[in-house]
């Protein structure tokens, strides 16, 4: 299919769950962090912030130049970038699990960095291209789980690989896992076995004029900001807020957690199911900000009784994932012609990868600064607070456009 052309009869279901896998991929590589924050920050000396900074900083690409990759992927063709992100998702992690000190390892990071935004930035391509437009609002539902379906499975089998192979083993098993898949990819992606073309020529400087002053691509790219700053600042830290504040086992505390953040995956497929049948995207952002602010809150203050925070955390995740596929889809609806989904959709990543940057370090340094976890119960609340007045935005401006 040219850019333009109508996809396909029948959606590919395959492409897209192929899409999904490296997605799931990246978010391994999140995952992978938080159950084995405090052993890192024990064999390295870690402070605090550092180690939210070792969270993060796996972002800071896709903080700074998603966009930008977004048109590269337009432009050299969204099978080239997807393999090459995986490339690099194999490479940082490879070196992680090689290399000894805090600072390479924030290189090891850095280099899956560039992995997570060629990925992310050029999935939702690869979906547009192999959904038929009835099917895109459920196929990008879909899509939207593979940072909390990635992060989960990382937490789940975190704890039995960081006691018997440590944390560099677990670095070198996830390079294996990477490898093994980027094989799998490369197959499925060949044009012999998926005979769709992607026009580089429908691309033009006008249009990439039009797709940066859209303004639903904005207000989609900083919804996902709010959403990511609250919900990394919380899953990055969740094990280590039950340790210290519940006195739970490091083992129970990053079981919790890989299922507080799997409930995520829930809220993206309710919101694939919703939009699959019409529901305003503009209402699952603002439902979404506002489970976030009222449960956030309810974790860290002081009164809330121990079962209760944990519940609060399953309905701050859970309810909180019906943005991600929202946006997403958005994005990708508002690109002003399929050449430049890629572009469009970078809007969301890099909204994404900005908020997931600063969200761990900015919840250690509340809560650093304000002497405890009680009293920063006030800074999530104050995001969602923020993230609801971009809803009336939305609600202007997210129509199905005439492209």
């Amino acid at each position: 299919m040219s850019q333009g052309a109508p996809p396909a009869e029948a959606t590919r279901w395959d492409i897209v769950l192929m899409a999904l896998g490296a997605g799931i991929l990246a978010g391994f590589q999140v995952g992978k962090v938080p159950p084995a924050l405090p052993v890192l920050r024990e064999s390295l000396g870690l402070d605090f912030v550092t180690a939210g900074w070792l969270t993060s900083i796996y972002y800071a690409i896709g903080a700074a130049v998603a966009v930008a990759v977004g048109l590269l992927s337009d432009r050299a063709g969204p099978r080239r970038l997807m393999l090459a992100g995986v490339a690099f998702l194999g490479a940082g992690s490879l070196l992680g699990g090689l290399v000894s000190g805090s600072a390479w390892l924030l290189v090891a990071r850095f280099i899956e960095g560039f992995g997570f935004v060629g990925i992310t930035v050029t999935a939702p391509k690869l979906i547009a291209a192999a959904a038929r437009p009835r099917d895109h609002g459920l196929a990008f539902g879909i899509w939207g789980a593979y940072m909390p379906l990635g992060m989960a499975i990382a937490m789940l089998i975190a704890p039995a690989l960081l006691d018997t192979i440590g944390w560099r083993g677990f670095w070198l098993f996830s390079a294996a896992l990477v490898a093994l898949f980027m094989a799998a990819l490369g197959w499925s992606l060949h044009p012999r076995r998926w005979p769709v073309a992607f026009d580089a020529q429908a691309l033009d400087w006008p249009g990439v004029r039009e797709t940066l002053v859209r303004a639903a691509l904005w207000l989609f790219g900083l919804s996902f900001a709010f959403y990511t700053l609250q919900w990394f600042a919380i899953t990055a830290w969740l094990p280590t807020f039950l340790i210290e504040t519940q006195g739970r086992s490091a083992a129970g505390a990053a079981i919790w957690g890989a299922m507080v953040v799997a409930a995520n995956a829930l809220g993206n497929f309710a919101a694939a199911w919703l939009m699959h049948r019409r529901v305003p995207r503009w209402a699952l952002i603002g439902i979404a900000y506002c489970a976030m602010g009222g449960s956030s809150a309810g974790i860290f203050l002081a009164g809330t009784p121990g079962g209760l925070k944990i519940v609060l955390a399953f309905v701050f995740s859970a309810v909180g994932g019906l943005l991600p596929a929202a946006a997403i889809a958005g994005a990708a609806d508002h690109a002003p012609r399929t050449a430049f989904v890629a572009m469009a959709s970078g809007f969301v990543v890099q909204g994404a990868a900005i908020g997931s940057l600063l969200g761990p370090p900015v919840m250690a340094a509340a809560v650093e600064g304000l002497g405890s976890w009680a009293a920063s119960w006030w800074v999530m609340l104050a995001v969602s607070g923020a993230g609801l007045g971009l809803v009336a935005g939305l609600f202007a401006t997210d129509r199905r456009p005439r492209n």
